[in-house]
């Protein structure tokens, strides 16, 4: 029996309860508009002309006409109609076609694709256009347990005239029982792109509120044959092509996907994609390869967001088994706002480098909480500029799950205010045999290490240690680990900023003011009240090691010469620099000072700034032997994110010391 959706957006529940009420004859609307309404019912003795008093009573019937604008198709509530349903025709903009259900009651019209026939989906909309479904039932099972591809509902264009397939609407299906194959083919709702002379994509697809369950392999998908792009790498026939044409407009929302072979929502070669409050549960349950719960690849800008993922296996053949993945090909995918438990494989895979030739550059993961994952938080296999923060994440006792799995490729990412709740035995390792955890290609500021303290933890020079004081330490719900009144998590975040302006829970944050660490802002502020905070980490070289300034030249930490503290950073002779790359915001003023000193006359030391605008840098100039304070000004240029900082030994044969180096919004 149909387990309805979970409506989690304002406004659907009461739809959900106006929809109890099923009227026996639909709207014609769309029909007073210029189209037709036509009637299918396949229970029905005999086959008439379309008409609600004559219905059709076959796909075959069905299949035959070809619909035009404004026209509705209705199937009746509680018949089931055996085979495939590949009508014909397109709306338009203004007018749409309808497939929906008629008849009173709550049962839904069923079609079930023909297991002895060599249709690969059960409704399959073949170069059709401007289509809206609602209400239906779909399954595709076989009873002599013969695998190959199937498909719920398949939507496919190939060498359209114009190449673009546009306005598709998917609500409230209820896709069943696919007994597909284990390839990525088979699924149970499946957006394709297929073709080979005429580059095509989609543009306004939404699926939403709908329920896919026991399918194999993939539950909610899309993909297309124009997807190679140097990111992508050589591998699926890709070699030099350079062909990406992504889908757009592509939205997955509401939905639940459970029991399936393989994945759970997969976003292929899309631009601007969004997967939101969906749940997936109990996925990758029979052997069928590598699978994750919602992933996106090969994709620009894909916003994975207010999903949960829960309990995604990671059988032998499986070597993920994680909630979420950003794999390779992806620019600038965001993950946020996500509950993740319970999952076999843990909670997140960067893939970058899992393609020939591939790369992946930009994920940003904040305000997700995982607890309960197993094997580890992080599989870390490739990504050259990740950002993860205020993240919250929580091993239980007797757990082996590590933190980061440093796999094969090279991942740099940069984790910032996150709250580690470790209470069993793992921590930081490097992948099966497949890589080496790196420390170099990590930097952390501000987190909270709670637990087990494993003896590669990461240096962090703004670290915590101490018990955070979740309100419901080990429990279910994202309530549970939300911050207590007196937690020392609260009020000690860096900055950020891109920190955005909400955390999970929708509470606002402070732009000014120090945030909490984690997933949740659960202190007050006031933003006006507040000093801007130095975007400089391991500002005063404190830390034991020089992460994250990295270093050419001569450049060593100076525990006898120093400004103030037990460290100052000594760079030279010239040339030698240290430098860092911090986070900023376009199109503002900063103010850079710091402290230093030369070691003879001669010798010229700049702290500087530069890469924050398309052209341009700024530096003052230390030439004395006493510690001195100078600062400069710079502005950032409108598509600035990041800039690069500098204590540079510039000229002469001495030595320069630079200590307490600061960067603040003017």
């Amino acid at each position: 029996m149909l387990v309805p959706p979970t409506f989690r957006r304002a406004g659907l529940v009461a739809a959900a309860v106006a929809a109890l009420v099923v009227p026996a004859v639909p709207s014609t609307a769309a029909a007073a508009a210029g189209g037709t309404v036509r009637y299918l019912d396949c229970s029905a003795a005999a086959n008439g002309d379309g008409s609600q008093a004559s219905p059709w009573n076959s796909l075959a019937a069905a299949n035959a006409q070809v619909f035009g604008p404004g026209d509705q198709l209705f199937l009746k509530r509680g018949a089931t109609c055996t085979g495939t349903l590949k009508p014909q025709g397109s709306g338009t903009a203004a007018a749409p076609i309808t497939l929906a259900a008629y008849g009173t009651g709550t049962a839904r019209p069923v079609v079930a694709g023909d297991s002895t026939s060599a249709e690969k989906a059960a409704v399959h909309l073949y170069n059709v256009e401007q289509w809206e479904i609602h209400d239906l039932e779909i399954t595709f099972r076989d009873a002599n347990a013969t695998k190959r591809e199937r498909n719920g509902l398949l939507v496919e264009v190939a060498d359209l005239p114009d190449g673009v397939g546009t306005h598709y609407r998917v609500e409230d299906v209820y896709v069943h029982d696919v007994r597909g194959d284990a390839t990525k083919w088979s699924n149970g709702i499946q957006f394709r792109v297929s073709g080979t002379t005429t580059p095509t994509n989609f543009d306004d697809v939404t699926v939403e509120d709908s329920r896919i369950d026991n399918v194999d392999r993939e539950g909610l998908t899309n993909r297309t044959t124009w997807m190679c792009r140097p990111q992508y790498g050589t591998g699926d026939d890709c070699g030099t092509k350079n062909n990406w044409r992504p889908s757009t407009r592509l939205v997955f929302r509401g939905n639940t996907i459970s029991n399936t072979g393989g994945d759970g929502i997969v976003l292929r070669a899309a631009d601007h994609g969004l997967v939101e409050h969906n749940t997936a549960y109990d996925l990758a349950m029979r052997p069928m390869g590598s699978n994750a719960g919602i992933w996106t690849i090969n994709s620009d800008d894909s916003l994975i967001q207010y999903n949960e993922v829960h309990h995604v296996r990671r059988l032998a053949d499986n070597g993920d088994g994680m909630a979420f993945d950003s794999d390779y090909g992806n620019n600038r995918a965001v993950f946020q706002f996500n509950h993740s438990h319970d999952n076999e494989g843990g909670f997140m895979l960067f893939c970058g480098a899992c393609g020939a030739g591939s790369g992946s550059t930009g994920t940003v993961v904040r305000y997700n909480l995982s607890h309960h994952d197993k094997d580890r938080w992080l599989v870390a296999s490739g990504e050259s500029s990740a950002d993860l923060y205020q993240n919250t994440v929580y091993l239980p006792s007797g757990s082996t799950a590590d933190i980061v799995q440093d796999g094969y490729g090279t991942t740099k990412a940069r984790f910032t205010n996150n709250l580690f709740v470790n209470l069993g035995s793992g921590g930081f390792d490097g992948l099966n045999n497949q890589g080496t955890y790196n420390p170099a290609d990590f930097s952390w500021a501000a987190n909270t290490f709670y637990g087990n303290h494993p003896v590669n933890e990461p240096a962090d020079p703004e670290k915590k240690t101490t018990d955070p004081q979740f309100t419901n330490a080990g429990g279910t719900t994202p309530n549970d680990y939300r911050l207590g009144a007196t937690s020392p998590a609260r009020a000690v975040g860096a900055p950020i900023p891109t920190l955005g302006s909400r955390d999970y829970f929708g509470n606002p944050l402070p732009q000014v003011c120090r945030s909490d660490r984690g997933f949740a802002q659960d202190s007050a502020f006031d933003d006006t009240a507040c000093t801007p905070v130095n975007l400089v980490r391991n500002s005063g070289f404190e830390n034991s090691a020089l992460n994250p300034w990295s270093s050419y030249g001569g450049v060593t930490l100076d525990t006898t010469t120093r400004y103030a503290g037990s460290r100052a950073v000594k760079v030279g002779p010239a040339q030698a620099a240290a430098e860092q790359i911090i986070q900023v915001k376009p199109n503002t003023t900063y103010t850079l000072s710091g402290w230093g000193k030369v070691s003879a006359s001669g010798t010229e030391l700049s702290l500087g700034a530069k890469q924050y605008a398309a052209t341009g840098s700024t530096s003052t100039v230390f030439t004395t032997s006493t510690f001195t304070n100078r600062s400069t000004t710079f502005t950032t240029g409108p598509d600035a994110t990041t800039a690069k900082i500098y204590c540079y030994a510039r000229t002469g044969t001495g030595y320069g010391w630079c200590d307490d180096i600061t960067v603040r919004a003017s």
